[in-house]
């Protein structure tokens, strides 16, 4: 159970990485006009941030529980 916390974040990290590596790659390969590429990539790094955003919150709670555990396991 504990190991598993702990590959949460970096595992994140990486679906994160490979999301906005391919999410790029494929919008500055994709034909199509200057202004609509520009427009996607806006609309992409939004929904990175937000997603980014939930993950963070996520991470969050994991620490905090991690922590609350911890806590309750020194005052056994």
């Amino acid at each position: 159970m504990m190991g598993e916390r702990n590959l949460l974040v970096p595992m994140g990290f990486s679906l994160l990485t490979g999301l906005l590596i391919g999410g790029f790659a494929g919008l500055l390969y994709a034909p199509q006009s200057g202004s609509r590429t520009r427009r996607q990539i806006a609309n992409f790094a939004e929904d990175m941030k937000e997603r980014a955003g939930e993950m963070a919150e996520d991470a969050t709670v994991v620490v905090n529980k991690m922590v609350d555990n911890g806590r309750r396991f020194v005052n056994v």
